[in-house]
């Protein structure tokens, strides 16, 4: 379950990573001023991927299966 919550962390950063540098760099050479609502979406799944990967570090504890 841990390296599940991890991996959705992992992904989730990678999307707005990417998403981050193709609206800031392909996007605005264009000039095209309408797209602010894709920066503050990446935004928000880059910050959802740092939650989850804060969340599977402190908030799950490892239970000891014997």
């Amino acid at each position: 379950m841990r390296e599940v919550v991890k991996l959705s962390g992992f992904i989730l950063l990678i999307i707005g990573t990417v998403g981050l540098i193709i609206t800031e760099i392909i996007i605005r050479w264009g000039g095209v001023a309408v797209w602010h609502y894709l920066t503050l979406t990446f935004g928000v799944v880059n910050a959802l991927g740092l939650a989850t990967l804060a969340f599977a570090h402190w908030g799950i504890h490892k239970t000891d299966e014997t």
